[in-house]
């Protein structure tokens, strides 16, 4: 039975825990910041709770650490877990600014512990079914549309969560890289903040990326409003001959090959506890994590590149 340990014990954090208790793994250490959190889920679970980050990753304990805090705090977390040698699950965003997405890479391959980024899109029923129907797409769109973030929330906060573009866009970002299965080449985008003037950050960006296949993916995020036809999550894939619409959060499929279509339906909204099982397959039996800190650098890169873009007026090169 894997023994996991949790560093932020809010909504993410707990969630994950329930679902890695179902799965069969224990959770034996917790520790929030927020005290009153800790003990939630210190009650729900049986774990105990550690009065700091430092002590619960120097526990011999634990096989692994699932890292569940603000944005901003990923880095030191991050670095110090890879220190103690802790295998690591790091909800998205990896970071808010360039410099502490690198430094996570830098600490996670000095160490050789390998890490998970939290991108449960790949891990929804319908998303793998659409990539079994459509292989190789040469046009994708996609959007991650939310009602408007109030500002004095923390995610919308410049520091600790960077705002809804740089907060929630990796996930649109990482899911169009999955789908398209081929390297991002250039962006070319535009956005700005459009309806939080007294904050510093982005909350609308539409992007165009290229890729080496010669597909093109365009990508909208913002908190300007959810659709009320497609709601939050949108992705659609064509290759010339075929198209399909992921939408109502990713739990319905429309599908048309030639002039027949097909409908799928997946409520289970199965992400969670999909990406759960496999960190801890990886943790049985060390196969590849899947997503892994690349991918998390990749989508956060691809959208600091796509700001760049936005600033310059110009399209911008992915190394």
């Amino acid at each position: 039975m894997a023994a996991i340990g949790i560093i932020g014990c809010g909504q993410n954090g707990t969630e994950h825990a329930r679902e890695l208790i179902a799965l069969g793994a224990e959770i034996v250490a917790c520790y929030d910041p927020m005290h009153a959190s800790a003990e939630a889920l210190a009650a729900e679970t049986g774990a105990e709770i550690f009065a700091s980050s430092d002590a619960l990753l120097a526990s011999p304990l634990l096989d692994a650490v699932y890292l569940t805090t603000h944005h901003d705090s990923h880095k030191p977390l991050t670095i110090a877990a890879a220190k103690h040698g802790k295998k690591i699950f790091l909800e998205k965003p990896m970071a808010i600014t360039e410099a502490d997405c690198s430094a996570i890479v830098e600490a996670i391959d000095h160490s050789g512990i390998g890490c998970f980024t939290g991108f449960k899109f790949r891990y929804y029923p319908l998303v793998q079914k659409a990539s079994e129907l459509i292989t190789s797409p040469t046009l994708i769109t996609a959007h991650v549309l939310d009602m408007r973030w109030p500002d004095e929330g923390w995610a919308n906060d410049p520091v600790r969560g960077g705002g809804n573009v740089i907060s929630q866009g990796c996930h649109a970002i990482d899911l169009v890289c999955e789908l398209a299965r081929s390297l991002p080449t250039s962006v070319i985008a535009d956005g700005g903040n459009l309806h939080h003037p007294a904050l510093a950050i982005w909350d609308t960006l539409s992007l165009t990326i290229r890729f080496v296949s010669g597909a093109i993916a365009n990508v909208v995020i913002a908190d300007a409003g959810a659709s009320p036809v497609t709601s939050k999550f949108s992705v659609q894939l064509f290759d010339g001959e075929r198209s399909l619409h992921l939408h109502d959060r990713l739990t319905q499929l429309s599908y048309v090959n030639h002039d027949r279509a097909t409908s799928f339906t997946d409520v289970s909204e199965a992400g969670y506890r999909e990406i759960d099982r496999a960190f801890l397959r990886w943790l049985d039996d060390e196969t590849l994590p899947h997503p892994d800190h690349y991918a998390g650098y990749r989508a956060q890169m691809i959208l600091f590149r796509a700001i760049e873009s936005a600033q310059r007026g110009a399209a911008v090169t992915l190394a």
